[in-house]
């Protein structure tokens, strides 16, 4: 982890991270297609990538050979309970394993939720993604809520 790099963003970074979207469709739930979760994630990461504010990030891990490696963004949002801000890590992904690219996104996203005044950071995880849900707790967050989706029609 010690000769990775965390940088913003830049829009010269589009290619990489829309390159990773197609991650995010193999632990989805069933019920949604391949389709539908790339070209959400694909919408959701040009919109940040490209509409820049304060309101939320993304953020490149590079390793020592200047490799994109990982990104993280992660948005600011009211808390449903208190109307606290917030930070959500809405997505992230490593292109390989085992560098530490992951934590150290994370770490990133969680300084930068403290600099805006967040009190915590939250993330979805689906179901079908052991793996992550694992690491996420060995990180520390727990479970809060469980979401149940029912398919009409």
């Amino acid at each position: 982890m010690n000769d990775l790099h965390i940088r913003r963003a830049r829009p010269d970074d589009e290619a990489f991270i829309l390159a990773l979207a197609p991650r995010f469709a193999d632990v989805r739930p069933l019920w949604r297609t391949e389709h539908e979760v790339i070209d959400g994630t694909e919408r959701a990461l040009r919109t940040a990538l490209f509409d820049v504010d304060d309101e939320h990030a993304v953020f490149v891990a590079e390793d020592g050979n200047g490799e994109r490696v990982g990104f993280v963004f992660v948005d600011m949002d009211d808390d449903f309970f208190t109307g606290d801000p917030h930070a959500h890590i809405s997505e992230i992904a490593v292109a390989r394993d085992g560098v530490g690219a992951g934590r150290a996104l994370i770490a990133t996203a969680e300084e930068w939720a403290q600099e805006r005044g967040s009190r915590y950071v939250s993330l979805h995880v689906t179901a079908r993604n052991e793996r992550a849900r694992g690491i996420y707790e060995r990180l520390g967050y727990e479970l809060e809520h469980r979401r149940l989706t029912k398919l009409l029609g």
